[in-house]
């Protein structure tokens, strides 16, 4: 018995050595494996971009640049607004609707739920991110919003 534990032992640090020993990934190949990743979920509809408020020129509006980020995105009758600014993320699902919905970056997901307005606040999350949605009729996902 102990020298199957003494041999599990020793082939377990060979293995560990054997990783030491490897080259960092590059990082093209790092994004292109989370692309590959991502086909896991071919079925999610991605949402179409239809407004950011950085393409949008302020005409005849007086005082500073706000700090405050708008998105609205669509797949067919559902719409997407997120608003951002450097503390928060309001998220709103029209027609109103309370789901299951998520705040994804690269290093963390956020599972959370819209209340019966269809909206969700949250501290601003890490860039890049994006908002899924679990809607009766399907998963909803937003493109990356990366800034």
């Amino acid at each position: 018995m102990n020298d199957e534990i003494e041999t599990s032992d020793a082939l377990l640090d060979r293995i560990r050595d054997a990783f030491d020993e490897l080259p960092p990934v590059p990082s093209d190949l790092q994004a292109a494996a989370r692309s590959a990743f991502e086909w896991r979920r071919a079925d999610a509809a991605l949402a179409e971009l239809m407004f950011d408020s950085a393409n949008e020129e302020l005409i005849g509006v007086r005082g500073t640049v706000s700090d405050r980020r708008s998105f609205r995105f669509a797949v067919n009758e559902i719409v997407i607004r997120v608003h951002l600014t450097p503390a928060t993320l309001i998220a709103m699902i029209e027609p109103s609707l309370s789901v299951p919905c998520r705040v994804v970056t690269e290093e963390h997901t956020e599972e959370l739920r819209t209340d019966e307005y269809g909206e969700v606040a949250v501290a601003a999350p890490e860039m890049p991110f994006r908002f899924e949605a679990v809607l009766p009729s399907g998963e909803i996902v937003t493109p990356w919003i990366t800034g």
